[in-house]
């Protein structure tokens, strides 16, 4: 079994933030002056703050983002609609279902398949694409569709089992965390039993929305290889830290890294994505990717303050350990990020490494627009 690439996760945003994050009390002026400023913001000032920072991509790489988005679309019809059908019909007329897709294709699915363009090993189709946008300048258009043709390809003759288990691993991270906040009348420890029992395969889940979730891990666990399989532990391990820290959110329990119980959850979506194709990416793209999960957190926190104040729950953006200065750091930071990754995988050229750069940045700003129209809410 690999290590962690990082053994103390404070250590982790401490460093990702770029200054030591302050414990939450009420005294922290830091944090009061936050709050104020949280508050007296509406939400559509908030989103163009968002806006005005993350800026616009070259719209010409937008083949890419929509040849990753025909695999990923495909795939969910192909794997997760039957489960859908078979465990949770209901959900097809329920507002979760545009929600459910938007997250597994758009958001988490995308992922494992942008760190593919940067990996220093690739498919053959996707390896054939970046060896000639590494030896010839070519225009980000021709890049794109080139690109795009490359992912079609790949769907379709190449890689079935990681692209089944890319949609399904999308799919299940997406409804467990609707099946915690909305679809279990328990207390929250009895939440975390069940929760915990399902995942272990000791509990028979007793509604349609947590036959579903047991279904899509069944599913993404089928015909593991060893090595898979240490890796698959390791993330299902990650995911039971989300379950406990989400209880002791809950709960009131203090978190003594002092961002509001979201590290289990930042670490446990990465592992999760990760596993299908890290014979490809290797440990590289983790500490990136963290960077990623991590901005988009920060980003929900900061549009959804309104939602969050009246539903009670203490957001490290409400608590003010994260500033709309922190969120821009981070921001920065993953675009560097994707750039050192693209150039440690071999691919030095600096217009294709701008072409990785800008499919990112427009694949994050489909993101925000998502929830910006409430889309993920």
């Amino acid at each position: 079994m690999h290590e962690r690439v990082r053994t103390d996760p404070r250590q982790w945003l401490w460093t990702l933030l770029g200054s030591h994050l302050p414990m939450r009390n009420s005294a922290n002026p830091r944090q009061a002056t936050v709050v104020v400023e949280a508050l007296t913001l509406s939400r559509e000032q908030r989103v163009q703050r968002l806006r005005a920072l993350m800026g616009h991509a070259d719209p010409a790489v937008k083949q890419l983002t929509i040849g990753i988005r025909d695999i990923t679309s495909r795939q969910y019809d192909l794997f997760v609609m039957p489960l859908i059908r078979r465990h949770w019909p209901g959900m097809l007329s329920d507002p979760f279902a545009v929600k459910m897709r938007l997250a597994a294709c758009d958001l988490y699915a995308s992922a494992p398949y942008t760190v593919l363009f940067c990996a220093p090993q690739r498919p053959l189709s996707v390896a054939l694409i970046t060896h000639l946008g590494n030896r010839f300048a070519l225009p980000n258009v021709v890049l794109g569709l080139a690109s795009r043709v490359a992912l079609n390809v790949l769907g379709r003759v190449a890689l079935a089992d990681q692209h089944r288990r890319i949609i399904l691993i999308a799919a299940f991270i997406a409804m467990i965390d609707h099946a915690f906040d909305h679809c279990m009348d328990d207390p929250p420890r009895e939440r975390g039993r069940k929760l915990h029992a399902l995942l272990d395969g000791d509990w028979e889940p007793d509604t349609p929305q947590l036959e579903l979730t047991r279904a899509l891990q069944v599913e993404m666990e089928r015909d593991l290889g060893r090595l898979e399989r240490e890796h698959f532990d390791q993330a299902v391990r990650k995911l039971k830290d989300w379950v406990d820290s989400e209880v002791a959110g809950l709960t009131g329990v203090a978190d003594p890294t002092g961002v509001g119980h979201r590290l289990a959850g930042i670490e446990g979506t990465i592992d999760g994505l990760l596993f299908p194709v890290h014979q490809y990416a290797g440990e590289r793209a983790r500490p990136w990717m963290y960077e990623v999960s991590l901005f988009v957190q920060m980003l929900d926190d900061y549009i959804d303050v309104e939602t969050d104040t009246k539903d009670g729950r203490l957001t490290p953006v409400i608590s003010g350990e994260w500033t709309f200065e922190d969120i821009a750091r981070t921001w920065h930071n993953t675009v560097a990020g994707i750039e050192e990754l693209a150039r440690a995988g071999g691919h030095a050229a600096p217009h294709y490494v701008r072409f990785i750069r800008e499919a990112y940045v427009l694949m994050l700003c489909e993101v925000l627009e998502g929830m910006a129209a409430g889309l993920a809410d």
